[in-house]
Formats: C-alpha cells, structure tokens, sequence
C-alpha cells in the first residue's frame, strides 16, 4: 500500500514520541521521502509532488483552533498592512508569556506555503506563534502557469491570487513591503536570547520577529549587457507577464496593418522553449518566433525526454533556434517614445557573438528575456543588508535542518540558500519542486524547535519534471528506471511506434531519464498536478471551476465549429 508521506523510521519515531507527549501535530513533511523502485509506487511518488500539499482538513483545523482557546479563523481576514502607516510594524518588545513571533520574508511558493503549514499545524495552546508574511508584491505568482496568461490558459487572478484572498481563513499577518536590512539583536543566537532581531522595510517600519525565515526568491539578471535590461521583457514574475502581454497586444494590432511579426526569445532553458512553444501557439501565421541561445544545445541540463519532446514541438511550431550566440547588445531602432508612459513600439536590434568570433545582427519587434536568474541577495535592484552568511553564488549558506550557519533561529529556504557542506553540483535546482519540499521540513523543523523537538534533516526527491509546450500540449518525465530490454525493443521494434503514438518514450541511460509523456495527455496531467498544488483549498476549488468552465466553452466551440453532419 502506497503511504502518503513517508520518512525514514527514526524520524517517525520522533514524530510518534512528539505526538506521544501531547502535542499534537500533523506529520509535515510531504512524500519528498518516497523512493523510486519502479512500478505503481513509483508513478505515485511523483503524483505526491502534486497532492503532498493538502494539509488543511475541516476536522482537524476546528479541532487546533479548540486547542488554541480562539475562534476559527474563517470568520477573520488576513491583516493587509501598508508598512509605511501600519502602526503594528513598529517594533514592540515581545511581554513574558507572549506567542513566538515568526517573520517570514518572502510570498513565493516557499514563503507562503510554510505559512499555510505553520498556521495548520497543531500547536499547544501558550505556543501557538504569530506569523508575519512580507513580500514587496501583493500577490502571489504561481509561476509556472505565467505561460497561460500569454495563451489565454489561465486568468491572471488564477496565476496570480491576492495574498490577502490567500491567507483570509487564516490570523496570518501579511505586510506588502520590501525589506531594506535585518538586524540581529545582541545575544539572540545565544541560549535564553529574548528575542531574535528586526526586520526593517524600505517603507520606514520595523517587524520584529522571535524566528525569522529567508525566502526571497529569485530575480532576473541582466549581466550588464548594454540595452537588454531597458530594451528587453523579462519574464519571471506577473508584472512582467501583464507588461509583455500588453506590449504583444499592441504589436498584434499594429501588425495587422503593416505585416508579419518577429519575436525574440534569448535562452533556452525551461522557461525559453515554454515560453517560446507558448508565443508561436499565439502568433501563428502571422509572424515567427526565433530562440537565440548560448550553449551548444536547449535544456541541456534536463532529461533527454524531455529536451527531445522540446525539439519536436519547436520544430512543429516553426520555431528557429540559433545556438552558440551570446548577446552583446540590445538597440532600438527608429526613435525613443517622447513619454516613459507611453508605448515604446519601436523595433529592436540584437548584436550575437558567435562561436567563430564573427558577429551576427537579428532585427525583431520584441525581445524576451530568459537568459538568467540568480538570488536576490546578488540581483536585486536595490541592495539588501543582511547579516548572515553566503557563498560566492550569493546563496545564504545553511545545516542539514535548514538553519542559517551559526544563527539557529533563521532558516532559509528556495532560491535564496544553500547546504553549506553540499556539493554545489548536488544543490537542489532553483524549482517550485524544491520550495514545496522545503516548506514542510521549514514549518516542521520551526514546530519542533519552538517545543523543543528534534528537528528533521531536508533531502530533497526529485520526482520528476513537468513542462508546458502550448495551450494543451505538454512534456511530462516520470523518473522511472527502464529495463534495458524494454528499451531496446521500444527502440526498435513494434513496441516503439506504439509508444510514440502515444505520446510516451522511454530513457535508456539513467533512471532520471525515465518515462517522458507528451502532447495532450502530458498537458493534461500537467494542469490537473498544478491544480491540486494551489495553496489553498478555496483558491483550488476557484481554479477548478474556471478550468472546468473553461474546457466546457472550448468544447462546445469545437462542436459547434464542426457543424451539423449530412
């Protein structure tokens, strides 16, 4: 029988004893623990990286909230403060006796899932911590369905939620502001510290905080290429995705009276060839989409499946790929728009240095941007100050439990850190894979260290890579280990054209290759494991209703543009 969450049996004693001593708590680590045998179990444990996020059940948040001694949350609204006149960001000393208070700087998929888990953990009554979210934005992006709102897949409040909808069934504090500098109070990491330091936000307020967890995230970098950072559309967040979209609708209805239209993708990782899939679906035959990457082949960190599902659909979407060629400048051709608040609709001019040395000019009327990403403690515009310890890649360097180095009551998670005795080969990849699992060791590791409880080791499973290739049409790899047998007669025999058929195919070198599901079955199960991902309950069940209602109108429009049979 396949467990929902399984971790190794001296770690579920631990869970048991702490459960034993009564204090209840839900075992929070998601089934990042399942390991890859082949078979069903298999196929299940990449499932769970889907459905390990469904914590909150009715029974048992009524039952944390009796425990508590308060009423249930559902009837309370997350507090949405403006930092710069919120009165309770100021910093208040914390009384003897008061809940720990624990900041969490950061909305992404890891700020913000181990705030939901915190706040449905089971908690003793005098312990049951205050958490504050704070995040410059006021939504959350759930970023790999950025590429819907270009296709029309999604609606931007399905990608991009509200914090404030997000965390209404919950006493979460969430704050929208950026964060200038942390200060460590004097002492804190000592044993019987009051209090461990403040959080100053660019908007004057002060948050102080008995626990503190980095999760940052990730910006776009621009390597000071000359034009790109002004000229050229990022695409990491939902202010880029509204800003390029708005710029493509307006190309769109320019191009209708002056001809074809050229976008410009530069790099060809994941988020270049779904972005670029993603533009031609839209275009069409009225205009091309080309990618201009520096390495000698897209994705080349990834599985063979799914680079060699890339390529087929690239090539179907006639989309050019130009490999070996760096940027070396951006222009803009034709003038400057006389107003930074109007449409700048002029085309641009990239520069490639090519792999000979020689130099190669490419005309286009929009440049995407995709060539880079880094933490924020390396590229964030406005520098942040903090005291803790990073490594030359700017990743805040942590234990196993994921405890920032020498400082025991900080943890950092995501993008932004790092295991400090890890091979920087091994880290985990930059993933929202890696941020959900590193949400339910974080809200469990700060459960068991505000009860005194031994905290959990992060081992990350990698359990598989999903990708998105248009509106309906996806890639999906099942790390699954391949008998070479089978391979081989998938390879050359009748087995093989029935695969491919299919839309499935099968790795013959490493078990990371595994099994690659494509097309739109791939895209199907794609959507359905985002969908169970949602945060929350009540944003799922809204996702899920749009969707449904979505693919019932494209149905009916399929139907009806069949017409009536003779």
């Amino acid at each position: 029988m396949f467990i929902g969450c399984q971790i190794p049996l001296k770690q579920a004693t631990l869970l048991r004893q702490s459960q034993n001593s009564g204090i209840r708590a839900r075992c929070p680590v998601s089934p990042s623990g399942t390991s890859f045998a082949g078979g069903p179990k298999a196929i299940l444990g990449f499932c769970s990286w889907a459905l390990s996020g469904s914590l909150p059940a009715s029974s048992t948040r009524a039952e944390s909230h009796k425990l508590a001694g308060r009423a249930p949350p559902h009837a309370r609204q997350a507090s949405v403060l403006a930092s710069a006149s919120a009165p309770s960001a100021t910093p208040i000393g914390r009384s003897y006796g008061a809940p720990p208070r624990i900041c969490i700087l950061g909305g992404g998929f890891g700020g913000l899932y181990t705030a939901v888990r915190l706040e449905n953990l089971m908690w003793p009554r005098d312990k049951k911590p205050k958490v504050t979210l704070i995040d410059q934005n006021d939504r959350f992006v759930f970023k790999p369905l950025l590429y819907e709102l270009i296709n029309g897949g999604a609606r931007p409040e399905e990608v991009a939620p509200p914090f404030a909808e997000l965390l209404a069934p919950y006493p979460t504090q969430f704050i929208q502001d950026g964060v200038h500098s942390v200060h460590e109070r004097d002492g804190a990491s000592a044993p019987g510290g009051s209090s461990g330091g403040q959080v100053k936000l660019r908007g004057g307020g002060v948050v102080e905080y008995d626990w503190l967890v980095l999760a940052m995230g990730s910006s776009t970098t621009f390597f000071d290429i000359p034009g790109v950072k002004e000229l050229a559309f990022p695409f990491c967040d939902y202010k880029d995705a509204m800003q390029a979209l708005r710029q493509l609708e307006m190309l769109e209805q320019r191009q209708q009276a002056s001809g074809s239209l050229s976008v410009t993708v530069v790099g060809a990782g994941y988020a270049g060839i779904e972005l670029a899939t993603t533009l031609a679906e839209r275009i069409g035959p009225r205009g091309f989409v080309q990618i201009i990457h520096g390495g000698n082949d897209i994705m080349e960190p990834s599985s063979a499946g799914q680079r060699d599902a890339a390529k087929r659909m690239l090539m179907e979407s006639n989309v050019s790929v130009t490999t070996n060629a760096l940027v070396s400048k951006v222009e803009r051709l034709g003038d400057a728009p006389q107003s930074q608040l109007g449409p700048d609709l002029s085309r641009r001019r990239l520069t490639l240095k090519m792999s000979d040395e020689r130099q190669q000019v490419i005309d286009s009327d929009m440049v995407f941007w995709t060539a880079g990403s880094g933490p924020v403690t390396k590229t964030a515009a406005q520098k942040l100050s903090l005291p803790f310890p990073t490594d030359k890649r700017g990743l805040m360097q942590t234990d196993a439990m994921l405890r920032v180095l020498h400082v025991p009551h900080v943890f950092a998670m995501g993008d932004i850190a790092g295991v400090a005795e890890s091979n920087p080969e091994t880290t985990p990849p930059p993933t929202a894979q890696v941020a959900f699992q590193q949400a339910d060791y974080v809200a469990w590791n700060l459960w068991a260290a505000i009860n005194n409880r031994p905290l959990l080791p992060f081992r990350y499973q990698h359990l598989g890579d999903m990708m998105s290739l248009g509106r309906s049409k996806g890639a999906v790899t099942l790390p699954l280990p391949v008998p070479h047998q089978l391979a081989s007669a998938a390879a050359t025999g009748p087995l093989g054209s029935f695969l491919q058929s299919a839309g499935i195919s099968l790795g013959t070198q490493t078990a990371e290759q595994g099994v690659t599901l494509e097309g739109p079955l791939a895209g199907a199960l794609r959507r359905a494991a985002y969908w169970y991902r949602q945060p929350t309950d009540a944003h799922r069940l809204t996702v899920g209703r749009n969707w449904l209602q979505q693919a019932l109108q494209e149905a009916q429009g399929m139907m009806g543009s069949a017409g009536p049979r003779r």
